[in-house]
């Protein structure tokens, strides 16, 4: 289990590269659908604010599960290869 500040690393992780993707898909968005055009520094707005609020409990969601799936991969083992460990384990 995290604890709450390295969850907070974790979370603050995932929010910005979401956000950031979830920012370029609204530029894109609003630059290249026409009838956006014609008010695109609202809806650019509206999709940031949308994208701030929602993804932050995501990303706090998040922040919680995925540590624990990593943390089985990094488990040191012994190499099938060698017949005896190198160095305690």
């Amino acid at each position: 289990m995290l604890s709450t500040s390295g969850r907070a690393q974790v979370a603050l992780l995932f929010y910005t590269t979401v956000n950031l993707v979830l920012f370029t898909a609204a530029v894109y968005a609003v630059a290249m659908f026409p009838p956006l055009e014609r008010h695109a520094g609202f809806w650019l707005a509206a999709f940031t604010a949308a994208a701030l609020i929602v993804t932050a409990p995501a990303a706090w969601c998040l922040a919680a599960c995925w540590p624990a799936a990593w943390r089985k991969k990094l488990i040191a083992e012994p190499s099938p290869l060698a017949h005896e460990p190198t160095r305690p384990v």
